[in-house]
C-alpha cells in the first residue's frame, strides 16, 4: 500500500512538475486530488491520502510504513522523520527538485545486498598445447554490506576535517548549494520563487556568502550561476 502525504494546495505553478494532479484542481489538496490518477498507475496498489501538516502527526503515525518518502520539507522535519525511522529501522529517503538542481539522500540504516563481478579466469587448452593460456569472461555474486549515516550527520559535517577537506579539490559544490536551499526554505517557509528572481537570487547569494565562511570554503567555490538557476521545478528534472 501507498500513502500520500500532503497538506498543501495545488498551485498553477505546480502544474510544471506535477504529474498526478489534474490542471482543473487549483486550490484544492494536492494529495487528495493526486489520488485516482495514483490508483490508475497500478489497480492492485491500495492508494490513500493524508492532509495533515507533518508536525501534527505523532512519532508512532511514521512508524507504521516500511519505507517513507520525503520532499519539500524543512530541514528540521527531515531529521526529525529520518530519526524516527532509524529508531524503528525503518528506511528513509529524502530529496527536492529546484529549478536545474536537485539532490537524493538515502538512510537504509545497515543494508545487505548482492552485486554481480564479472572477472577473467585462465583456462588451459590441454597439456599438449603449446600455446598460450585462453581467458574466458566468469560472473560471480558477491555479498555486500553498507552502513548508512542519518541526515542530521551528513548536513552538521565538520569540513574543518583535513579527510573532508581534501574533497573540496574535486571541485563539486552540490552539498553546499543543498545546504543554502534548505535553509532559504527553512528561514522564509518557501523556495525560490520566479515570480521574485532578483529579490530571492540576493538572499542566496547572500547566503552562499554567509556559508562560505561559517565552512571557511575557498572563495568562488559556489558560483553565483548555480544560484541563478534554482528556481521554480522544471518538469524534465523531476522526471
Amino acid at each position: 500500500s501507498v500513502c500520500l502525504l500532503d497538506d498543501e494546495k495545488l498551485t498553477e505553478t505546480d502544474l510544471y512538475s506535477q504529474f498526478l494532479a489534474p490542471p482543473d484542481k487549483i486550490g484544492e489538496n494536492r494529495a487528495e486530488i493526486s489520488l485516482p490518477r495514483a490508483k490508475a498507475l497500478n489497480p492492485m496498489v491500495d492508494v490513500s491520502f493524508v492532509t495533515k501538516p507533518v508536525d501534527d502527526l505523532p512519532d508512532d503515525y511514521f512508524k507504521a510504513f516500511d519505507i517513507i518518502c520525503a520532499t519539500g520539507l524543512k530541514q528540521e522535519q527531515l531529521e526529525r522523520i529520518n530519526n524516527i525511522c532509524r529508531d524503528s529501522n525503518r528506511k528513509f529517503l529524502c530529496g527536492d527538485v529546484w529549478g536545474m538542481f536537485g539532490y537524493m539522500f538515502a538512510d537504509l540504516i545497515d543494508h545487505e545486498y548482492s552485486e554481480e563481478i564479472v572477472q577473467h579466469k585462465a583456462v588451459k587448452r590441454g597439456p599438449d598445447d603449446n600455446e598460450k593460456n585462453a581467458r574466458e569472461t566468469v560472473s560471480i555474486t558477491v555479498k555486500r554490506r553498507a552502513i548508512y549515516v542519518p541526515l542530521q550527520n551528513a548536513l552538521s559535517a565538520d569540513w574543518s576535517k583535513p579527510e573532508l577537506r581534501s574533497r573540496l579539490r574535486r571541485g563539486d559544490p552540490s552539498y553546499f548549494v543543498m545546504k543554502i536551499l534548505l535553509r532559504f526554505r527553512d528561514e522564509y517557509n518557501r523556495n525560490p520563487d520566479p515570480a521574485q528572481r532578483k529579490a530571492d537570487t540576493e538572499i542566496l547569494l547572500r547566503m552562499r556568502d554567509e556559508l562560505v565562511k561559517e565552512l571557511s570554503l575557498p572563495v568562488g567555490f559556489i558560483s553565483d550561476s548555480l544560484l541563478t538557476d534554482v528556481f521554480g521545478i522544471v518538469s524534465g528534472a523531476a522526471a
